[in-house]
């Protein structure tokens, strides 16, 4: 296989106003979607989220717009944002990390109106879409002889989506003024996410007693006993129906446990992956979960749901995106920092089949185009027509 090329900033494309989206401009998008899907920028490898960051302020650099690129605990996050705003009434948030893939998956391939590749739709479209959207903003108001001031939109990209945000979103905006905010990084098109579940992880720990393997009778073996202890969890998650499965769910995703073939484990845990909606007490849960097992629990993250509250800007979206409805997802996103600080918004994005973190990740072309054409009409009417 050839070694890919480092990718290397793209050439300027003509703008346009709120026309229809041309067929230059998706081009644009597609191509620097390929830079940026050809950086291995997972968090096994950060020195390449770090290369990823330099290349989007290049790019910014290149087009003649201010990026400030911040860092916190060693994750990088860059934000473009209108000057001399105080309060920025539009946000658009991406990131850049990926999850762990072959190095296959990280030469883009475009085939049959689809791109594919790591990060194509999770969420590597995005942040290409967010810069061209950007600069197609700025040059435009340019033109008409606007200062930047007047640009209602901002930029925000981060670095650690995937490993929980805590360092990239979180902590980037809390130096962000906005009024409504749009995490480019989940639904469809034609499907606005105003709901998603909180996430809750336990840690199961169940403890025995040591002994030969040739002589099981003479310890207590932790592995049995954890065993015994996931089918109780199991239990809380059993029963509950509903057709969109908007319920608490459950998923035994780690366990470990023996160091040795001939030797009975004194010590095994289990970590379960649980999404909550509003309708459970978490602390009940956990408390319950705790006095029906026999090894110990204890909670190693706990996340809260994202809710979008009612706001005259999604209203106003939702006017412009005819054919488009409000909806909910069983996953989450960094949305769930936006209630912490006090900003509305919503999670949306370019059709991808629910292929994210699979080897078949892609993002249909032709909805790149739509979804730009709907963002660049939503930025025109505000900058028209404030809120």
């Amino acid at each position: 296989m050839r070694k890919p090329k480092r990718p290397v900033p793209s050439r300027r494309i003509p703008i346009e106003t709120a026309a229809e989206t041309s067929p230059a401009t998706v081009r644009e998008i597609v191509d620097l979607t390929k830079d940026l899907i050809r950086f291995k920028s997972t968090h096994t490898r950060p020195e390449e989220i770090h290369k990823c960051a330099r290349f989007i302020e290049t790019w910014f650099k290149g087009h003649d717009i201010t990026c400030t690129a911040v860092e916190n605990n060693g994750v990088p996050s860059m934000r473009a944002l209108p000057a001399r705003r105080r309060q920025t009434p539009l946000l658009l948030m991406s990131h850049i990390d990926v999850v762990n893939a072959d190095d296959s998956l990280f030469e883009p391939i475009e085939k049959d109106g689809r791109l594919y590749g790591r990060g194509a739709i999770d969420d590597k479209y995005a942040v290409a879409l967010s810069m061209v959207l950007l600069k197609n903003r700025i040059l435009s108001n340019r033109r008409q002889g606007l200062g930047d001031e007047n640009l209602p939109v901002g930029v925000l990209i981060t670095g650690d989506e995937e490993v929980g945000g805590y360092d990239g979103a979180r902590s980037a905006l809390s130096g962000i003024k906005c009024d409504f905010c749009i995490a480019l990084d989940g639904g469809r098109v034609d499907k606005i996410v105003v709901k998603e579940k909180g996430i809750l992880r336990l840690k199961v720990v169940a403890a025995g007693k040591t002994a030969h393997g040739a002589r099981p009778w003479q310890g207590e073996n932790a592995i049995e006993r954890l065993m015994a202890d996931c089918l109780v969890v199991k239990g809380f998650f059993e029963g509950l129906t509903d057709p969109e499965h908007w319920h608490r769910t459950m998923n035994l995703s780690v366990f470990h446990a023996g160091d040795s073939v001939n030797q009975v484990p004194d010590r095994a845990e289990a970590t379960f992956d649980i999404r909550y909606t509003e309708h459970d007490n978490v602390d009940d849960l956990v408390q319950r979960i705790q006095a029906a097992v026999s090894g110990k629990v204890i909670t190693e993250e706990r996340e809260p749901l994202f809710v979008s509250p009612e706001s005259p800007y999604r209203e106003r979206l939702l006017a412009l995106a005819t054919g488009t409805r409000m909806g909910i997802a069983h996953g989450a996103s960094d949305a769930r920092f936006l209630s912490q600080f006090n900003i509305s918004g919503i999670v949306w994005g370019a059709d991808g089949n629910s292929s994210q973190h699979s080897t078949e990740e892609h993002v249909e072309i032709q909805s790149l185009s739509r979804l730009y054409d709907l963002l660049n009409r939503f930025v025109t009417d505000i900058q028209e027509r404030p809120i």
